[in-house]
């Protein structure tokens, strides 16, 4: 079935009509259209070929026997599945009452017999092109909706991630800040800009924050020999990280103290070198 309803004979329509005169008639007008067409000779009977294929309009009698097109009516637009259904009665009832209370039973038109082809093709025309309206309205809005249930699933991953992340950050800025050894990350050059507790008191000061307030020793290398720093490039070079190198470095009262560090790049995704961080021991003195 083409999805197009505006033009004609894109349309499922079904007559529900107990006289099977009135049936063929409306049958062969609307077939010549090009719509695809049922019909029902009773409200049972149409009940069960909705359930089995729901049609895109429904052109219903009022008098009928059993089931007449008001109940039919009523217990279609009580059904989640066939409320949407829009229906045009046909009836011979010209009465002001009976289109009111076609419409107020969620009726979406009325056609009084004898009707005139050109109207009853009208009428079908303008249905199908409100249906198809509605259809996309509700399918742009369960659209939306699923959209919308993503992204507030997106939002709770993101949420559940943002906490395991701090978390994570909590845990390692306690495990950085309360190490038993010195850990650090340095520039490229070789400065260091972050240490912990343990390697500011390596370096002679009470903590971290008291060793990056001495401006002047925090932005230069440790090493008192610029040759430590030329073995920390060959490891880094040979070996892709440095591993139990051994200097010597001043500390904060211009003394000097033995130290072995490990460190290692952190790259970005393209590969540029961002900044090494390691972490260090400090050597016992020895005893001459």
């Amino acid at each position: 079935m083409t999805t197009d309803l505006f033009n004609s004979g894109a349309g499922r329509i079904l007559i529900v009509d107990d006289t099977p005169e009135n049936v063929e008639v409306l049958t062969t007008l609307l077939q010549l259209e090009g719509y695809d067409v049922r019909g029902a000779i009773s409200g049972q009977m149409a009940l069960m070929g909705i359930e089995a294929e729901p049609p895109d309009v429904i052109l219903l009698d009022i008098m009928m026997p059993d089931m007449d097109g008001y109940e039919l009516c009523q217990t279609l637009k009580q059904n989640p599945k066939t409320k949407h259904i829009p229906i045009i009665f046909i009836s011979a009832l010209d009465d002001v009452f009976d289109k009111v209370k076609a419409f107020e039973i969620g009726g979406a038109d009325y056609i009084t017999k004898p009707f005139q082809q050109a109207e009853v093709l009208a009428r079908v025309k303008n249905q199908l092109t409100i249906a198809l309206l509605q259809r996309k309205l509700r399918q742009k809005n369960a659209l939306l909706q699923k959209q919308n249930q993503q992204l507030q699933e997106i939002a709770e991953e993101r949420r559940e991630l943002v906490a395991s992340l701090q978390a994570a950050q909590e845990q390692y800025r306690q495990m950085f800040e309360e190490a038993v050894v010195g850990i650090y990350q340095s520039s490229p050059e070789g400065v260091y800009f972050k240490v912990n507790n343990a390697l500011a008191r390596i370096y002679g000061y009470a903590d971290a924050e008291d060793w990056l307030a001495d401006i002047e020793h925090h932005n230069q290398r440790p090493y008192v020999d610029d040759s430590s720093w030329q073995k920390f490039q060959q490891q880094i070079q040979s070996r892709g990280v440095v591993r139990n190198l051994v200097s010597k470095v001043y500390r904060a009262d211009q003394t000097i103290t033995t130290i072995c560090e490990c460190a290692r790049p952190v790259k970005s995704e393209d590969g540029q070198l961002l900044y090494y961080e390691g972490f260090v021991f400090e050597l016992p003195t020895r005893n001459p």
